[in-house]
């Protein structure tokens, strides 16, 4: 009975630690969602594009995320269909310099001006959201929304700039990254 009281410091030391350890992962979390939809799920046909007889209204889905790590000054999101243009891809949706206090967009903010941040170019070359609208008959499109955390001031970006560009300017000031999935077929 002596020894197991001698260790019962001990374990609970260690369970002490292991606790700490386990809040510490969970604070370093990255998570974006889209608020009341699974992962993986389909866009509503209100999301979709208002053109080319797409169907929808153009409304962005309302977005959220858990607080990016220490360090983070910025956001930035971007909607990306790799299946479009027959697996060329399509950029549906470039964002950035979110401040780091933000941790929401709500629905249809997308096409608003008044959308925190700057407009990136999408492959419409335009500025803002445009909804899926991938051809009758393929098979759902895969829309992959990222979001990520950056070490860069929000207005350290020029407005304007296309996936690509955006990628190759937060390369090496990229924090974390998180993403969601929807899908969408006509």
């Amino acid at each position: 009975m002596t020894r197991l009281t001698s260790l019962t410091p001990w374990l609970a030391a260690i369970a002490l630690v292991l606790c700490a350890q386990g809040a510490a992962q969970a604070q370093e979390r990255f998570t974006l969602s889209i608020p009341g939809v699974s992962d993986n799920r389909l866009f509503t046909a209100a999301a979709a594009s208002d053109a080319n007889n797409c169907g929808g209204k153009n409304i962005s889905p309302a977005l959220s995320w858990t607080a990016g790590p220490p360090g983070t000054l910025s956001y930035a999101i971007v909607m990306h269909d790799p299946d479009g243009q027959k697996g060329q891809g399509v950029d549906h949706w470039v964002h950035y310099g979110i401040k780091a206090s933000t941790r929401h967009i709500p629905t249809g903010m997308g096409t608003q001006s008044a959308l925190e941040g700057v407009s990136g170019t999408n492959s419409k070359n335009s500025r803002g959201y445009i909804g899926p609208c991938p051809p009758i008959g393929d098979s759902a499109h895969h829309y992959l929304i990222q979001i990520y955390a950056l070490d860069l001031p929000p207005h350290a970006l020029p407005a304007g700039l296309t996936r690509p560009q955006l990628m190759e300017r937060i390369n090496g000031h990229v924090l974390r990254n998180s993403s969601v999935v929807r899908r969408y077929h006509r």
